[in-house]
């Protein structure tokens, strides 16, 4: 049942409540359900039940079990996967709240006379100041009420409500307004204008002059946007459409909240930003590599706007998950910062391209050792990028065989004739990582070595004392 003023939504589960059994005693406010934080940018919602003066929930409802808010919860977080928001709905916890009776059968009007009480009486109220607090009441006369920024710190729900009315209400605490609101102006451009008594043929007809079945299929996809909008009072428990300004004012608000309402903090990415920096959604990094730079990626969220993004040149080495938001986010492989020929066997060399082609037959036939016999033969004929391009690869193969000193000899060898400076670094590089790892070999052959000594040693000493 709605009001001008409140919104709607609902679900449905089952959880054994062992307080209720008597098979398990918890003091009064203390939480009975904790869910571990969901994938993404989770938005942290706490749970309340005003108990009667008898200690009990409501027997019925819409919202009267630990399971029924699961199901709002799964819900929700199933609206925003839909529409690849990085925000996901994340029930901290389901409280009884005792000795309030007399808000037992509250209405949504009580509201902001609730909230007074509880920020007076946080513990009393298990009030939390990180958290949406959802207080459920018994009241079948309404539905639900969330309040806006800056105040978006709780909701009431009673139980008439719809499958949508949690993530609804939500929808207002980051600032969503209603399709309908001030006579249809909701704040964003691509939302058609609406009434809450509207039919869907009536939303078409004020916007385009015809009713539903004669639009052709994008009129018809914009006034689906507002029948089935998450903030419409239309379709109640099939509202799950958003538009994309409706994603960004929920991230713009999330962002702002982001200290004390998300479980996790997003660091935003955006390729097409223009402007100052700092990794919130108004103000995104324009790369990935400057969210690493910028050193606030540990325990944080990177979300990487909706497009193709450049492979930074360092590695995210920090606990850091990585969604996508709006759709599918491409992170691009850097190119090389030089250029090698890769097709020598059309060499205008004709001694290169011969002992090329002879390379890769010998390759078929995995002969490695006289494939690298050809290749020594085309550098000593090639000139230019073409001989750069054969001494790495000689180094490549000598590498693979793990014949490391050779390796780094062909690696400092593409270095010193190179005219790129990219491939002189890369080549310089690889040439120092089979030094190093000569090295290492070596130290392992000569503790080998060191070990077989001792244990002769004990040996000899166990011969001379039996």
């Amino acid at each position: 049942m709605k009001t001008p003023s409140s919104p709607a939504g609902c679900g449905r589960l089952w959880a054994a409540r062992l307080a209720l059994l008597g098979l398990l005693t918890l003091p009064a406010g203390a939480p009975l359900f904790a869910a571990s934080a969901p994938f993404g940018v989770p938005v942290r919602v706490s749970f309340k039940f005003f108990l009667n003066n008898l200690g009990n929930r409501p027997a019925t409802g819409e919202l009267n079990t630990d399971a029924e808010i699961e199901a709002q919860v799964v819900r929700g977080n199933q609206i925003l996967a839909a529409w690849t928001s990085e925000l996901r709905v994340h029930n901290v916890e389901i409280v009884d709240v005792a000795g309030h009776s007399e808000w037992y059968n509250a209405t949504t009007d009580d509201r902001d006379a609730i909230r007074a009480a509880a920020i007076a009486n946080p513990a009393g109220y298990a009030w939390r100041n990180n958290a949406v607090n959802v207080y459920i009441t018994a009241n079948t006369g309404c539905s639900a009420r969330s309040q806006f920024p800056p105040d978006n710190d709780i909701i009431i729900v009673c139980q008439s409500i719809y499958d949508t009315t949690v993530m609804h209400e939500l929808g207002h605490s980051l600032n969503l307004y209603h399709t309908h609101q001030s006579g249809g102006n909701d704040g964003c451009a691509d939302t058609l204008p609406d009434d809450e008594d509207w039919t869907r043929d009536q939303i078409a007809t004020n916007a385009y002059g015809m009713v539903y079945a004669l639009l052709n299929s994008t009129q018809q996809y914009q006034v689906n946007m507002v029948w089935s909008n998450l903030m419409s009072y239309h379709n109640g428990d099939h509202r799950w459409m958003m538009s994309s300004c409706q994603l960004d004012r929920a991230s713009t608000q999330a962002s702002s909240d982001q200290t004390w309402l998300l479980t996790k903090r997003p660091v935003y990415v955006d390729g097409g930003y223009a402007g100052t920096q700092n990794g919130t959604f108004p103000q995104p990094y324009t790369t990935i590599q400057n969210a690493i730079n910028a050193g606030v990626l540990n325990s944080r969220v990177l979300v990487l706007d909706q497009g193709t993004h450049d492979n930074p040149s360092s590695a995210i080495t920090t606990a850091t998950d990585v969604v996508p938001r709006k759709g599918s986010a491409t992170v691009r492989e850097a190119k090389l910062p030089y250029d090698l020929p890769a097709n020598l066997e059309e060499s205008k060399n004709p001694r290169v391209r011969e002992a090329v082609v002879r390379a890769q037959f010998a390759d078929r036939q995995r002969d490695v050792l006289s494939v690298i016999t050809h290749l020594l033969e085309a550098e000593q004929h090639a000139t230019g990028r073409e001989r750069d391009a054969l001494r790495f690869e000689l180094a490549q193969r000598y590498r693979d065989l793990q014949r490391f000193d050779e390796a780094s000899a062909w690696f400092e060898k593409a270095a010193a004739g190179a005219d790129q400076p990219g491939l002189k670094r890369r080549a310089q590089e690889k040439a120092d990582a089979m030094k190093a790892e000569l090295k290492r070999q070596k130290q392992l052959q000569d503790e080998g070595e060191e070990n077989d000594d001792k244990r002769n040693e004990k040996q000899a000493e166990k011969k001379g004392n039996p």
